[in-house]
């Protein structure tokens, strides 16, 4: 029967608590994956050597869009917090889709950059001319008899002449049908020059906007890149949190099964009663319910790490849980630093930019524009022509008076949103900074409900073996020392998650990274193994 063991590697030394457990009833075919020894003395795991890629269980997405281009890209299973940051700009679908709608923004702005400056085409023609046809004459030789006799009657009309002078017939003079088969070649090839000399700075109006909207590409890429750091973190210090009660919940179990052991011993030589008995197995049923509770929230929390990292395998964090217990810094100084970077206020600010663009495009669209132009065939003798022109709309179309209230009026909506996104964020910013002292005090507050715990527990333990305290006694003891130990790991993980949200609200996520090199207290991970029998 395989056994189920959390280790920590706290240290070398340290002892691992190994249940054996039916593999049915604990589920774990689900760590099937997992099986890894954490300490320092272990023999090494080696990481899978295949190649990973992105998105790989990624085959056809909905509404006819083909999958994204995969490539090569190997995750260690063992990943410090920063490497994971690291890999996850490298793995995240959204993250990629930001970089390339911000691309996009450049590109598209880059584009107009030179529409202000003279446009050149060449342009070349060749053509082949073949007629195959024929002329009908039958018409014209007609025409041509009858103007004859008619000018023959005119002149013999005043001659005394009796006998009438038969017709003249011009029929045959031309055949009836031509026929025409000619073919001919010709070849031709241009030089045209355009150049809007002034068109009311449309042009510049018109990349001021789209780097307006480059801006707010940026500031959305940054918002959401920053969101991604934070949801790191949230599955990456879950993770531990999750495993961190499953091992508490083990040595619970572990120890309940003692007391279960020893009470039924006392009850066999007529120490306890039978309900103490009946106490003991039940405490010892809701204990085996909860270990497998725990052990499902952890592998639920491994797996959300590991689909955050999209590796086929889970991940095993080697950062710890942190808090430190230095006082933290001002909520001043939080502020200001959410006021310098706060990627919020770029978007509003780049909300401006464009509506003040389309104002100045508006204002341009009613100047005149003027133009040269120029054309020149290519050739020994060639044709040009050369000439400027300008034109100027006086009315009709669209109204310009109305598309420029409605730019007045996003430009107002631009300033008041920076003043509701400065409140909004300030409030945000202090919401965080509370929940971060909060979950540092009860971090701190709970060493003495632990210590308290520890003790009681002993205490029990002594009266136990004196005939003093009961079974439930311990059992009670010890729920209550594994609900202190719980608290604290939860209130590491609620600092931790506090310090996140801190720095995500800030804008400046990655400063995250320094408080906790600095922390001075450490939770040392813990992992999940599943070890042969």
């Amino acid at each position: 029967m395989p056994k189920l063991s959390i280790v920590s590697n706290k240290n070398p030394n340290h002892a691992c608590l190994s249940l054996t457990l039916i593999a049915l009833s604990l589920g774990l075919s689900h760590f099937a994956h997992a099986a890894t020894l954490s300490t320092a003395n272990a023999e090494a795991v080696t990481s899978p050597t295949a190649d990973q890629v992105l998105l790989p269980d990624i085959v056809t997405t909905a509404r006819d869009v083909p999958p994204p281009p995969s490539y090569d890209i190997d995750v260690p299973d063992h990943l410090s917090f920063t490497q994971a940051q690291s890999y996850l700009l490298k793995v995240s679908p959204k993250i990629n889709a930001d970089k390339a709608a911000l691309f996009s923004s450049q590109k598209q702005a880059q584009a107009t950059s030179n529409l202000n400056k003279p446009v050149i085409f060449l342009g070349a023609s060749a053509t082949h001319l073949h007629i195959d046809d024929e002329i009908d004459t039958s018409s014209f030789n007609n025409r041509l008899s009858d103007l004859a006799n008619h000018g023959v009657d005119e002149v013999t009309s005043n001659l005394p002449i009796n006998e009438p002078i038969p017709d003249i017939d011009l029929s045959k003079v031309l055949p009836n049908n031509i026929p025409i088969d000619t073919q001919s070649n010709s070849a031709s090839a241009n030089v045209t020059l355009a150049w809007s000399i002034y068109e009311g700075h449309k042009a510049q109006s018109l990349t001021q906007f789209l780097d307006g909207r480059t801006e707010e590409s940026q500031a959305d890429a940054d918002i959401s890149l920053n969101e991604q750091y934070t949801t790191l973190a949230e599955r990456y210090f879950q993770a531990q949190l999750a495993v961190r009660a499953a091992f508490l919940r083990s040595e619970a179990l572990n120890a309940i099964e003692q007391v279960d052991h020893s009470a039924q011993r006392a009850l066999d030589v007529g120490l306890i009663s039978q309900v103490e008995r009946l106490e003991a197995k039940q405490a010892l049923a809701n204990a085996a319910y909860e270990n497998q509770k725990a052990i499902n929230n952890a592998n639920l929390a491994i797996s959300a790490l590991q689909r955050t990292l999209r590796t086929p395998y889970p991940i095993k964090p080697t950062t710890p849980l942190f808090v430190s217990s230095q006082p933290i810094a001002d909520l001043s100084y939080f502020q200001n630093l959410a006021k310098t970077h706060h990627p919020g206020f770029d978007k509003v600010a780049a909300k401006y930019h464009q509506a003040r663009a389309l104002t100045q495009l508006n204002a341009a669209s009613k100047q005149p524009n003027v133009a040269l132009f120029a054309r020149s065939q290519i050739g020994t003798k060639p044709n040009w022509i050369a000439g400027i022109s300008a034109n100027w709309k006086l009315w009709g179309g669209i109204d310009n008076d109305a598309i420029d209230q409605a730019n007045q009026a996003k430009m107002q909506q631009a300033k008041l949103s920076q003043v509701d996104a400065n409140d909004n964020i300030m409030l945000l910013v202090e919401k965080n900074w509370q929940s971060l002292n909060n979950a540092q005090e009860n971090y701190l507050a709970l060493n003495a409900n632990i210590e308290l715990a520890q003790e009681m527990l002993r205490f029990r333990q002594l009266g136990f073996q004196e005939g003093v305290n009961t079974a439930t006694d311990i059992i009670e003891a010890q729920v209550n020392l594994l609900k202190a130990k719980t608290e604290q790991a939860q209130a590491a993980n609620d600092y931790v998650q506090a310090l996140a949200a801190l720095m995500e609200s800030c804008g400046t996520p990655l400063a995250f990274n320094d408080f906790m090199q600095k922390a001075d207290i450490k939770l040392s991970p813990i992992y999940l193994e599943i070890l042969p029998q």
